[in-house]
């Protein structure tokens, strides 16, 4: 204890803080440790739970006395690893969760005397809840309501109302779906009910937002956005082509290439009847023929006509023609200069020169063939020879960094720094402690009689002498050796000369 007490007496308020810090982190992080080994590991046993199945399956967990806890607002419980799957087993015997999603099996129980109307009730939500489960699959989906209205059946046909159904969707953090989702969605509910048209079901998700098409499928809004998207196909698809076949020839990056296509949405029907009257055939011929008999002596007389009916070659045609007809095409095409390589091995340069006419009219034909150029449908393209903007491939990769990567970047060196900072206090508090004792005057450290005469005797001038970090005295024995050692290492480096010819002395004597 007298020894750690004059160790602590030695440090500085510094040293005593660092200390006390590193203590106190060792002993919280073992805490921590300990802690983590002990806690159980948990899993989650349900998530997406409304709060009546998930009181129910806490007041379950609570009789069994099984340690459990809530996460996502109560909507999720985690129980422990090795207790999951049984505890499942168990609340699936008791029925849970029960009302999250009603399916078919609301069938499973019989009722007696139950009315035609709360069947039909019935169904319906059955048939909910079944969709409902199936769009639940989706992983963008995490909630879904559905609502299904079927009219009654009435006499007359232009009275009977149709079938609506709508669906709301609560979408998972960071995943937006998708318009094509949504219409498969639609198209879901619409297979799945009878009488019920996809143009008829309504998709929203909880913020309000209106994921499907309000109007009908040959509405005016419905037809110019397929009209829009079908045009950008048929450009990209154009482009994609043309882009191929350059990069091809002329290299990666070399060429850009951007379409832009009018397209004929006109929905036209002819019907064509044509008559050839150069071509006839006889559809029916008629012969009459009558006689007169005369009371004289005269002959009776004959006479005879005949009628052809002809039918003319007669040709009936009925037209549709398609819709989304290349109307006319504008290509235009940017191309880079050659590149050119010139210089010395050891210092190589590249010269960018124009490209020559007849390569130029080359490409241009090489584009007319693959995007379809015809002259007849006025179609234009454009190919200009220009140099390109080089930029530093280091800026590149720069500027196409994302910024999830700067963030791991950023982490990245935050964790080294740290790890640099910890270092460097470590290794300060390792050289603090292997102080020395230094006194500045002679009066600066008190000794012991016997240690004060032997320094005295051995260097009466007054020299600084360092001495190990001990807490007892120190035996004259081992100060005088020290000291002497001092002063020789001392006197060899201020005199090298004088100290080498000592030692040829001394080996000569010695030989």
């Amino acid at each position: 204890m007298n020894q750690f007490s004059a160790f602590l007496r030695r440090l500085s308020p510094v040293q005593k803080t660092v200390i006390g810090a590193v203590t106190i982190a060792v002993f919280v992080g073992i805490m921590v440790l300990v802690n983590a080994v002990s806690t159980p590991s948990y899993g989650v046993l349900f998530s997406n739970l409304n709060e009546q199945d998930a009181s129910k399956i806490v007041q379950v967990l609570k009789e069994k006395t099984v340690p459990f806890t809530l996460d996502d607002n109560g909507k999720s419980i985690l129980v422990p690893k090795d207790r999951l799957y049984e505890l499942r087993l168990d609340m699936a015997s008791a029925g849970l969760p029960n009302s999250s999603i009603i399916g078919y099996e609301i069938f499973d129980r019989t009722n007696l005397g139950i009315s035609d109307f709360v069947q039909k009730v019935n169904y319906r939500r059955a048939l909910e809840g079944e969709l409902a489960r199936t769009i639940l699959n989706l992983q963008e989906v995490e909630g879904v309501r559905v609502h299904i209205v079927t009219p009654e059946r009435a006499l007359f046909r232009e009275d009977e109302k149709p079938t609506t159904a709508s669906v709301v969707l609560k979408l998972r953090t960071g995943k937006p779906l998708k318009r094509d989702a949504a219409q498969g969605i639609a198209h879901l509910v619409a297979s799945s009910v009878e009488g019920l048209d996809a143009s008829n079901v309504t998709i929203l998700d909880t913020r309000g937002n209106v994921l499907t098409e309000t109007g009908k499928g040959n509405s005016l809004a419905a037809m110019t956005s397929t009209q829009y998207e079908l045009q950008q196909k048929v450009e990209n698809y154009l482009a994609h082509k043309a882009q191929t076949m350059m990069d091809g020839a002329l290299g990666m990056g070399n060429a850009i290439i951007q379409v832009n296509a009018e397209l004929d949405f006109r929905r036209v029907e002819k019907n064509l009847e044509q008559y050839d009257p150069e071509n006839t055939a006889i559809r029916s011929e008629q012969t009459s023929e009558e006689k007169s008999v005369y009371r004289d002596s005269l002959p009776p007389s004959t006479r005879s006509s005949a009628v052809t009916n002809y039918e003319v070659n007669k040709t009936i045609e009925h037209i549709i023609e398609n819709v989304g007809n290349i109307k006319r095409l504008s290509v235009a095409a940017m191309v880079n200069h050659r590149a050119v390589p010139k210089g010395t091995p050891e210092a190589p340069a590249v010269e960018y020169v124009p490209r020559s006419a007849e390569e130029m009219d080359r490409l241009t034909e090489i584009l007319k063939s693959s995007v379809g150029f015809d002259q007849e449908r006025s179609d234009d393209i454009s190919v200009v020879n220009m140099p390109f903007d080089t930029m530093n491939e280091q800026t590149l990769l720069t500027d196409g960094q994302t910024p999830q990567e700067f963030d791991d970047i950023a982490v990245k060196v935050v964790l080294i720094v740290s790890m640099i900072i910890g270092i460097v206090i470590i290794r300060s508090l390792l050289n603090r402690l292997r102080f020395r004792m230094e006194p500045d005057g002679p009066g600066d450290v008190i000794w012991n009689d016997k240690v004060a005469g032997a320094l005295a005797a051995a260097g009466p001038d007054g020299r600084r002498v360092h001495l190990p970090p001990v807490e007892e005295d120190v035996p004259v024995e081992v100060a005088l050796k020290t000291e002497r050692r001092n002063l020789i290492q001392d006197y060899v480096k201020k005199q090298p000369e004088e100290a080498s010819r000592l030692i040829k002395v001394w080996l000569s004597e010695d030989v």
